[in-house]
């Protein structure tokens, strides 16, 4: 998630699990870094790979493994900065150092990116897939009551910020389940056999309301806006399709070479959710399970290659004029595409 968010769960984390007697600021201070640290990932760089953030972001970092790491340097730090207070020894912010760790990585794996939860022992990467990236709903109240937890030094306060958020973490996984329901319902009542071979149901920015359907039919990938308000009949926006690519799909590179090389790197982050797009002499291997309208078939990045020319990765997060404005009918019900189902 959000790094507002992160540094507002490590604050009441830190708090939340501090120690009889332990400074509350400093405890605070060492979720916030442990809370933010995870995502020092995003430093790693390398010119020659254009993967290389795909490959590295929430990798090792983000692991259950590595946190009692981000808890130790947190501790030290926090300890270093409160040095002349006899109640800030680091063995007493290790706890809240590993406390706001584990809230990061936890709630990375809310999100639908992926996160290597389980490294080194795995390397698959976990998406729970019950909340967005940026949610105002699940940061403002837990960032509201983690300050007021400092400030007060309140400690129930942050107790009560964790609460909300694992709160509307599993409303989100509740209206999760529904959406999915509520797309197999739509399939079900098309009165047509359907060969569906993948499913994947993800949320979409700012709320638990809308969600992007994304399923693979026919050598297809179909997108729909599903939406769900509780206690209200679901309703369906049928969205964009486009190609999914196979071994056979025309202007791939050899298999041997480098470009292949980095299309297979790709597809094993994407879980092979690859969409196929021919874009004049070179073709776009994209990520089909994010776009930046829940009907697109745009994926939100892509490789793309072309012969004789440099393998990149394409960011697209292009919007046509209205889009925020259908977005938002998607979101309160009114888009005139919805069809509901009883």
């Amino acid at each position: 998630m959000d790094n507002v968010t992160h540094a507002a769960l490590g604050i009441a984390a830190g708090i939340a699990v501090r120690r009889a007697g332990a400074s509350l600021p400093a405890a605070a201070l060492a979720g916030l870094l442990a809370g933010e640290g995870p995502d020092l990932d995003l430093l790693i760089r390398s010119a020659g790979d254009p993967l290389v953030s795909f490959r590295w972001h929430r990798h090792f970092t983000h692991s259950l493994a590595f946190t009692p790491v981000w808890g130790l340097l947190a501790a030290l730090v926090s300890a270093w900065f409160f040095r002349r207070r006899p109640d800030a020894h680091w063995r007493d912010l290790f706890l809240p150092g590993l406390a706001g760790a584990l809230a990061h990585v936890l709630c990375d794996a809310c999100t639908s990116y992926g996160t290597m939860l389980l490294w080194p022992f795995d390397f698959g990467r976990y998406a729970w897939d019950c909340m967005p990236i940026i949610d105002l709903f699940a940061t403002l109240p837990v960032l509201v009551l983690a300050i007021l937890a400092w400030k007060k030094a309140a400690p129930r306060l942050a107790v009560y910020a964790l609460l909300w958020f694992t709160t509307y973490a599993s409303m989100g996984a509740w209206q999760h389940a529904r959406a999915e329901t509520a797309l197999r319902q739509w399939f079900a009542s098309q009165q047509v056999t359907r060969r569906i071979e993948r499913i994947a149901v993800k949320p979409t920015a700012l709320n638990l309301v809308v969600w992007r359907c994304v399923w693979l039919e026919d050598g297809k990938w179909h997108t729909a806006a599903v939406r769900v308000m509780p206690f209200m009949a679901p309703q369906v926006i049928v969205g964009e399709t486009r190609v999914a690519v196979t071994p056979s799909s025309p202007g791939l590179p050899a298999v041997s070479s480098a470009a292949a090389v980095i299309i297979t790197d790709f597809s094993r982050f994407t879980q092979d959710w690859n969409s196929f797009t021919v874009d004049g002499s070179a073709v776009l291997i994209g990520d089909i399970r994010f776009g930046m309208l829940p009907t697109s078939a745009r994926p939100l990045w892509s490789v793309r290659y072309e012969p004789n020319m440099p393998t990149t990765v394409i960011i697209d997060r292009s919007l046509k004029p209205g889009d925020w404005g259908r977005f938002g009918q998607m979101i309160v019900g009114t888009h005139p595409d919805y069809v509901s189902l009883r």
